[in-house]
């Protein structure tokens, strides 16, 4: 299960929503967007009916949502039902830990960094820009060929797939290294995600459950060199 895909979901709803300016998406349309994603991807792996895992991800979850910009953001916290071991977040606060995530993540600081890094995408709106970068090469293909409107989709895909792949890991630093000033503000351990990075770093040998990771994400052991030079800011008081 990789963002990618999911991002292509939410990528078709936001070109199906007829807004005024299609280059710009505004809060409520963000909202509905990852709404429409969330359904999707519970439809598809579905929601672990485990009580108390469960309020265990709602506790990390609200603490973190705290910290953020927009703590009105309808948060919701949720675990897929897959052994992979994944998080991920869709835009308007929809929040996702893997089944093989909660069971990684020994303590509620390891799983705060892991919830952090993924409020980050949505606080930043990083989806967000994705689409609307996506869209805006969609639209100029056309003004520029008149092509239809699924030749816009395919196209707006195609652009978005480019921005994950290229522009997108980049950001996955910045969410390491903001998601875990959320989980410090929010009462945690400031090491719990770099905790949990190095036990993923230590598996890279087995990764039948952690394949996304090693293809999506930028190498572990630069994750972990950023994030320790991050921590040292933090004990600093930097």
């Amino acid at each position: 299960m990789r963002l990618t895909g999911f991002l292509l979901v939410v990528l078709l709803s936001a070109l199906a929503t007829g807004c005024d300016n299609p280059l710009e998406i505004d809060r409520d349309t963000e909202i509905q967007i990852g709404r429409d994603g969330a359904s999707q991807l519970e439809a598809k792996y579905g929601v672990m009916n485990d009580p108390a895992a469960q309020k265990r991800l709602d506790a990390v979850g609200r603490r973190i949502a705290a910290t953020t910009s927009d703590p009105s953001l309808p948060w919701t916290f949720k675990i897929l039902n897959t052994e992979e071991v994944n998080a991920l977040a869709l835009p308007g606060g929809f929040v996702y830990a893997t089944k093989g995530m909660m069971s990684y993540a020994k303590g509620d600081d390891q799983l705060a960094g892991v919830i952090g890094h993924e409020a980050v995408h949505v606080d930043h709106h990083h989806a967000k820009s994705a689409i609307e970068k996506a869209m805006t090469q969609s639209l100029l293909i056309e003004l520029v060929t008149r092509k239809s409107s699924e030749s816009i989709r395919q196209a707006a895909s195609i652009a978005l797939d480019l921005e994950m792949r290229q522009g997108y890991r980049e950001k996955e630093y910045e969410a390491d290294q903001v998601g875990t000033l959320y989980s410090f503000r929010a009462g945690y351990r400031a090491d719990g995600l770099r905790q949990l990075l190095a036990y993923l770093h230590d598996k890279e040998g087995d990764p039948a459950r952690i394949t996304w990771l090693l293809q999506s994400h930028p190498p572990l052991s630069k994750r972990i060199e950023r994030l320790d030079a991050y921590l040292k800011q933090i004990a600093g008081g930097g």
